[in-house]
């Protein structure tokens, strides 16, 4: 996981990365709980830093937009890449996640961060909401 952290730290991140896939893969696949997790990137979509926003419960996480907007501040990032898990093995965006990431993207939006993607894990996959045309 250091290994993969690493090589994204050297090169721009991008959503459709197979590094990035795989080192959230190893973060998010197992967890039996959803959790919300982070990859800030600055104007050149160069790798930050990363972190896990809110760990929920096996069917929802709870993220706190406020805590979200702090870490992005914190990093003085200019994107953002979302990844959340399914602990139910589908990687299939839910009604709910489609609505959260509307609602984050105008809320990243208004202070000038762009929302990259919003990647779902599960079920040893990662799907691109974005890529689906949902952002």
């Amino acid at each position: 996981m250091a290994g993969l952290r690493e090589q994204s730290a050297r090169s721009p991140v991008h959503a459709g990365d197979s590094r990035l896939h795989d080192y959230l893969l190893i973060q998010l696949n197992d967890a039996p709980t959803e959790r919300l997790h982070a990859i800030f990137v600055d104007s050149v979509s160069d790798y930050i830093a990363d972190e896990q926003i809110a760990d929920g419960t096996i069917t929802h996480v709870s993220a706190s937009l406020r805590a979200l907007l702090a870490h992005a501040f914190e990093a003085e990032a200019h994107g953002v890449i979302l990844a959340h898990n399914h602990p139910s093995g589908s990687s299939e965006p839910s009604a709910a996640d489609e609505a959260f990431t509307a609602k984050i993207g105008g809320l990243l939006a208004a202070v000038d961060i762009r929302l990259h993607d919003h990647l779902i894990v599960g079920g040893g996959r990662v799907v691109s909401m974005r890529a689906r045309g949902l952002l």
